[in-house]
């Protein structure tokens, strides 16, 4: 049975919680400052039932901090090492640093909102916040599996809504401006194929000669650089990442010619050419960082004096060029790699509204043709 007692001017109880099946020791719970007794015998029934029916959690003290370094030990066995490398980066940059001093038992879905919004409030994009978001959750989840939290409180938390910029893309002209100011560069290739292929970076950077297939005027997506730009990884982004694309007659050209200049250089470097089959290197044949990559992309749109887009832009070019000619969503969809058609068309959508008035003046012209 539990006790109630005065300490002061307030009121205390200890509950008896059994015995510690580790230790065999007996274990109780004190918990002080009630101000009528009456208070306290009903916080101590709580406490007891919850005892009965065996849905008793005693408060962790542990740390947040040193929980999620104890989970993330086990979760990098689980994911890809680009993946871990997010993880860390925002672990040591924005979790621990706002939160990590927090215990698990304090923690609760008024802390926690306050810190996303605080995210939020330092200009964070919502993507960000998502983000971080996802890798709390999965840590309070796992203190739930260890029987150290009796909830997650972040599940009752409200997310900041998406705020959609305006997508920013080239037309055709100012793609042409751009070929005539790169077609020179080394570097140019990969550029071609994000504009003709919509592949992302890493994609790009991490594509070998062996999953091209030149005479079939295919390219298969099969591992990606990493962002530091030290690792291929044979892990995709999603499963619909691993994929297979149709490559046009220019492309295809553009490679034979490319992969001619290679074999130059693979001739006059000899021994010191490090040969890793891939299709975009440097004249030495070792992989190209991802930034490097990124300020030769701001230097030749300099040159070319169009307008200023990301890399990542390319992609959203090729994709919106497709729909406005009428390619069928799904077969975009299959290009870029993306989980289901809805994601396509969610992205796409600002093209969607000239395609409807294109589509009803097709109708009137089959039917005027038909009379």
């Amino acid at each position: 049975m539990g006790q109630i007692k005065k300490e002061g001017s307030s009121w205390y109880f200890v509950a008896e919680l059994g015995t510690d099946p580790i230790t065999g020791k007996r274990r109780r719970k004190k918990e002080r400052g009630f101000k009528t007794k009456r208070d306290a015998e009903k916080a101590l029934a709580l406490v007891e039932a919850a005892v009965y029916k065996g849905t008793y959690f005693a408060p962790s003290s542990m740390l947040l901090k040193d929980h999620i370094n104890d989970w993330f030990k086990s979760k990098k066995n689980s994911i890809s090492i680009q993946t871990a490398n997010t993880y860390e980066a925002y672990l040591k940059n924005r979790i621990i640093p706002y939160i990590g001093h927090v215990q698990l038992a304090q923690l609760s879905p008024v802390l926690l909102q306050k810190f996303v919004n605080e995210l939020k409030d330092e200009g964070l994009a919502s993507s960000s916040v998502k983000k971080i978001y996802s890798i709390v959750k999965g840590a309070l989840d796992y203190a739930v599996n260890m029987e150290l939290l009796p909830s997650n409180p972040i599940t009752k938390i409200q997310l900041p809504k998406d705020s959609k910029k305006e997508m920013a893309v080239w037309d055709v002209p100012e793609i042409q401006s751009f070929q005539k100011a790169a077609c020179l560069d080394r570097l140019y290739p990969a550029f071609y194929l994000a504009i003709t292929t919509g592949m992302r970076r890493g994609e790009i950077l991490g594509l070998r000669w062996r999953d091209v297939d030149l005479e079939k005027e295919m390219l298969y997506v099969r591992q990606t650089l990493s962002k530091d730009g030290k690792h291929s990884l044979s892990e995709a982004k999603t499963k619909a990442s691993i994929r297979s694309i149709k490559l046009s007659n220019d492309t295809a050209a553009l490679l034979r010619k490319h992969k001619a200049g290679v074999a130059k250089e693979k001739l006059s470097l000899g021994p010191e050419y490090v040969d890793n089959d891939l299709i975009i290197s440097t004249s030495k044949g070792t992989p190209i960082n991802p930034e490097n990559l990124k300020r030769t992309f701001q230097r030749l749109i300099k040159e070319a004096n169009v307008p200023s887009i990301r890399l990542h832009d390319l992609r959203h070019t090729h994709a919106t060029m497709l729909l406005a000619c009428g390619v069928n969503a799904k077969v975009i969809s299959e290009r870029l790699g993306h989980t289901n058609i809805k994601t396509t068309l969610d992205i796409y959508s600002h093209v969607l509204p000239s395609m409807q008035e294109e589509a009803a003046n097709r109708i009137d012209t089959l039917l005027r043709k038909s009379n």
